[in-house]
């Protein structure tokens, strides 16, 4: 991801380095308060898996771990 953001500013393109540095930002802070969220609602347990699964525990939270995660995979890139 870094080289990404070096490779723009090389080619003066310093907008969409910024960018994709905020978009890495706020995609991977999503990951870890979705995460956080999850540990909090099971009482600081992370053993959803043994409640059927994250999509059927927690959908909205399931929804915004995949999407946080497509993102920074770079999907559908």
């Amino acid at each position: 991801q870094l080289g990404y953001m070096i490779f723009a500013c090389g080619i003066s393109n310093y907008s969409v380095s910024v960018f994709h540095l905020m978009n890495h930002a706020f995609f991977k802070a999503l990951l870890f308060l979705s995460a956080g969220s999850v540990i909090h609602a099971m009482s600081d347990e992370a053993r959803y898996a043994e409640d059927g699964g994250l999509a059927s525990s927690f959908p909205f939270t399931y929804a915004m771990m995949l999407m946080g995660s497509l993102s920074l995979i770079g999907f559908p890139f």
